[in-house]
C-alpha cells in the first residue's frame, strides 16, 4: 500500500481545494470525517508534524485554509542558522542544533518518500566585520550559549583566500561550517508528500476552522465543509493560531512581523562574483540557493501584515548586499516577495499540550525560525501525542498556556 501511495504522491501535479488526498480514504464516524489526530495548518511546521506522525504509524489528517506552503513558509529564506542566530533562551539554542542535525539525518528518507529535492546545502555561514570594534561589540552582545558554538575566525588574509568575492575592506569574519540552508517550499512539499506516502490525508481550502470541544476536552474541528472528529488536534497555523486558541479561552498572542526578500542570479560570465557561502551579517543575509539563485533578505517591519514589496525595502537590501559583495551589482534581478512571520511577546514559540483542554496541542509562533525548527518540533509533538510530558522533553518553558498561567499568578 505504501509503495502505491508513494507512486501517487510523485505523480500528482498539484493539490485541489476541498479534496482529500493521500493513501487512505476518509474514515467516517457518524457521518463525519474522522482521524486520530487532526493538524490545522499546512505550513512547514504542520507538514513536518504530519510527516513524523505518519511515519510512526498514526492516523493523521492535515487541513489547510488555502494551499500547502502558501503562507509564511513560502516567504522564508530557508536558513538553518542554528549557530549564527542569537537565541536568548538556552532551550531554543539547544533545539535549533538538534533540529538542524535531525533534518540532515532525515534528508534521504524524506526525499526518497516524496520525490522532492529539498535543496539542502551545507557550505557554512560567514559573519563578516568591518573593524575590530565591530568584532568586540558582536562578542559582547552574544549570549554565552551562542559564544560557545562552533566557529572559525578568519582574519583579513583568510577572508580573501576563502571568500574572495567579499569586500576587500572586510576586517575579518567568523565562519561556521555546520550551518546549512534549504529551499523552503521544497522542504514543505517534501514533508507533506512523505506524510501522504506514509498514509496521512491532506485537505486544502478548508475555511472557517473552529475547535470543537466539550467537558471532556477537544473533540475535533468545525469547518466550512462540515465537522471533523478526532482524539487530538494540533494547532500549527502560525499567524492564525492565536484566534483558534481564543476559541477555548486561551491567550496565546502572535505578533506579525513583515519581511521582504529579493532574489538575483549571476550569469556564467560573472560566476566568479557569486557567493558560494551564506553571508550572515548584522544588516543583511545573502544566501546562495541550490536552484542557482541568490536570495537577499530581509527587512523587518513589526505590525505589518500586507504582502506588498516596497521600493525602499528592496533598495535597502540591495545596497547592503552590494556593500558586502561588490560583484552583486553584476547580478540580474529576478524577483522580490514578502511574508509575515509569527512572533510572540517573549520570543518563544508555543509548543506543547494544553493541559486545560485535553487533546489540544499547539505548535506555532516560531517567528523566523520555522524552517530551522521544523524537524525538532515535529519530533517533540509526536512524542507528546505518544504520551511523553513537556517536563520529560525539557520544553516546559514553551508551554502554550504559559501566558495564561502567568496572568493568573499576578
Amino acid at each position: 500500500m505504501r509503495e502505491e501511495a508513494r507512486s501517487r504522491s510523485r505523480n500528482r501535479s498539484g493539490y485541489h481545494p476541498g479534496i482529500v488526498s493521500g493513501s487512505k480514504v476518509g474514515a467516517e464516524v457518524g457521518g463525519k470525517l474522522h482521524a486520530e489526530t487532526i493538524i490545522v495548518g499546512g505550513g512547514v511546521i504542520g507538514c513536518a508534524i504530519a510527516c513524523e506522525l505518519a511515519t510512526r504509524g498514526h492516523d493523521v489528517l492535515l487541513v489547510e485554509r488555502a494551499r500547502i506552503a502558501g503562507g509564511t513558509s513560502c516567504a522564508a529564506a530557508g536558513m538553518l542558522a542554528a549557530d549564527s542566530e542569537e537565541f536568548t533562551h538556552a532551550v531554543m539554542a539547544k533545539l535549533a542544533r538538534q533540529s538542524r542535525a535531525l533534518l540532515h539525518e532525515q534528508k534521504e528518507r524524506i526525499s526518497s518518500l516524496s520525490g522532492v529535492e529539498m535543496g539542502l546545502q551545507q557550505h557554512g555561514f560567514i559573519t563578516p566585520f568591518r573593524s575590530y570594534s565591530e568584532v568586540s561589540s558582536y562578542k559582547n552582545d552574544r549570549r554565552s550559549s551562542t559564544l560557545s558554538t562552533e566557529h572559525i575566525w578568519w582574519d583579513r588574509i583568510a577572508v580573501q583566500q576563502e571568500a574572495s568575492w567579499l569586500n576587500r575592506d572586510t576586517y575579518g569574519a567568523f565562519y561556521r561550517p555546520s550551518e546549512s540552508e534549504v529551499l523552503p517550499v521544497n522542504l514543505t512539499q517534501a514533508y507533506v508528500r512523505s506524510a501522504q506516502a506514509m498514509g496521512a490525508r491532506v485537505m486544502e481550502g478548508v475555511q472557517d476552522v473552529r475547535l470543537h470541544t466539550n467537558v471532556n476536552g477537544v473533540q475535533g474541528i468545525e469547518t466550512s465543509i462540515g465537522t471533523m472528529t478526532s482524539r487530538n488536534v494540533i494547532i500549527a497555523t502560525g499567524l492564525h493560531g492565536e484566534e483558534l486558541m481564543r476559541h477555548v479561552g486561551l491567550k496565546s498572542p502572535v505578533l506579525p512581523v513583515k519581511g521582504e526578500i529579493a532574489a538575483v542570479q549571476f550569469s556564467p560570465h560573472h560566476a566568479g562574483y557569486r557567493p558560494d557561502k551564506t553571508v550572515y551579517a548584522e544588516d543583511i543575509y545573502i544566501v546562495p540557493k541550490a536552484n542557482g539563485e541568490v536570495w537577499i533578505g530581509a527587512t523587518s517591519l513589526p505590525g505589518r501584515t500586507d504582502m506588498k514589496v516596497s521600493v525602499q525595502g528592496i533598495q535597502k537590501l540591495l545596497a547592503a548586499a552590494t556593500n558586502w559583495v561588490p560583484g552583486m551589482k553584476e547580478a540580474h534581478f529576478i524577483r522580490a516577495w514578502a511574508g509575515v512571520r509569527p512572533s510572540t511577546p517573549d520570543g518563544l514559540p508555543y509548543v506543547g499540550a494544553c493541559d486545560s483542554v485535553p487533546g489540544l496541542f499547539a505548535a506555532f509562533g516560531h517567528y523566523r525560525n520555522g524552517i530551522l525548527l521544523s524537524a525538532i518540533t515535529a519530533s517533540l509533538m509526536a512524542d507528546l501525542i505518544c504520551g511523553k510530558t513537556s517536563e520529560e522533553l525539557g520544553i516546559q518553558d514553551l508551554c502554550p498556556e504559559r501566558l495564561n498561567i502567568k496572568e493568573m499568578l499576578q
